[in-house]
């Protein structure tokens, strides 16, 4: 038990060393192809000229913990953690990582959206042993089912009003391009390097020492956008729940149609399942109190009508011409998807 207690705090720790400048900022289009940062957090964590893995086998006389049992909760690909349910408190749609963030970014953002009973989930948090492969994962007593509730509408609302606000994600776009732009001109490619020690010398730090050396209010480039925080404007937008079909259509047609009619304006597109942190609900397993076990969407009339969002948005560099980003905003209203 020890053992597991310390990997699992290890794995907790440990398990975001991989993330990029700006956290998930690019995340998609930035890592090269099938690689994210989980990936180079295993990768960092295993490699012998890093350090890390060498602190962890000091660890194997005392605790039996290694390297490669720690990586294990952290990814699939390392092999088979025999105590499923802590590979679900590191990972998951309920992982402590989530609980954590939600609280912390209601704090630092200044809004209530992220807050909800972490103490009642803690103490009605389970083991559900009902799975095919018979793996202990983890379930919430019937008590609790109100604090899970709130719990899920926490994630949504923060991701709907924090997380893709149309603000926020103006900047990460141009913040995306910026760093495109340098690692371009560091390697010859828009993507991370694959070599581990270069990959982690791309720090916050480094991308924002180079605003300064690179911004020309002239031309207003990216550096002298993000350092003026004159960011892009959206002028096209679904609602959070927009049909599948008219997402698709407008981001095959609506680039193309921009073009046409307004030359030289550059766009971003910005979809909400394209983010990492996107909102998915998913299944939980409540026992009830009989024993029994049932799952959260067949009892909760609270989360019934809830489903992934899907918003689609459209940004252009108006470059503060207010004429021009209405005459965008009633031409994209004005399309048919």
């Amino acid at each position: 038990v020890d053992r597991v207690v310390l990997e699992a705090r290890l794995a907790g720790l440990l398990h975001d060393i991989g993330h990029a400048p700006f956290s998930h900022t690019g995340e998609a289009i930035l890592f090269p192809v099938g690689k994210r940062h989980e990936q180079y957090s295993e990768d960092i964590l295993l490699s012998p000229e890093l350090g890390i893995s060498t602190v962890l086998d000091s660890l194997q006389d005392k605790w039996g913990v290694t390297k490669e049992r720690v990586a294990q909760i952290l990814s699939e690909k390392s092999g088979t953690y025999e105590v499923g349910f802590v590979r679900e408190l590191i990972s998951s749609v309920w992982d402590v990582d989530k609980m954590d963030y939600l609280l912390r970014d209601s704090l630092y953002c200044g809004v209530r959206y992220g807050l909800y009973d972490l103490d009642r989930i803690v103490d009605t948090i389970t083991l559900f042993g009902g799975n095919r492969d018979g793996v202990l994962r983890l379930g919430i007593e019937h008590g609790g089912i109100h604090a899970i509730e709130g719990f899920i509408l926490a994630r949504y609302f923060m991701f709907t009003q924090v997380s893709f606000h149309a603000v926020r994600r103006a900047y990460d776009l141009i913040l995306t391009d910026f760093i495109s732009e340098l690692l371009q001109e560091s390697s010859k490619t828009c993507r991370y390097p694959e070599d581990l020690e270069e990959y982690l010398e791309w720090t916050d730090w480094k991308v924002l020492a180079e605003l300064p050396k690179r911004m020309d209010g002239n031309s207003k480039n990216l550096a002298w956008r993000l350092a003026t925080r004159q960011h892009p404007k959206p002028v096209y937008e679904t609602g959070d729940h927009a049909d599948s079909i008219v997402v698709e259509n407008a981001m095959t047609d609506l680039p193309d149609k921009i073009d046409s009619e307004f030359p030289g304006v550059m766009i971003w597109q910005d979809r909400a399942t394209d983010h990492p942190e996107r909102f998915r609900l998913e299944s939980w397993p409540i026992q009830l109190r009989n024993g029994s076990w049932r799952a959260l969407n067949s009892l909760s009339r609270a989360l019934a009508g809830l489903e992934e969002i899907r918003q689609f948005r459209v940004y252009a560099d108006v470059r503060g011409d207010d004429a021009l980003e209405k005459k965008l905003q009633d031409f994209c209203r004005s399309q048919n998807f």
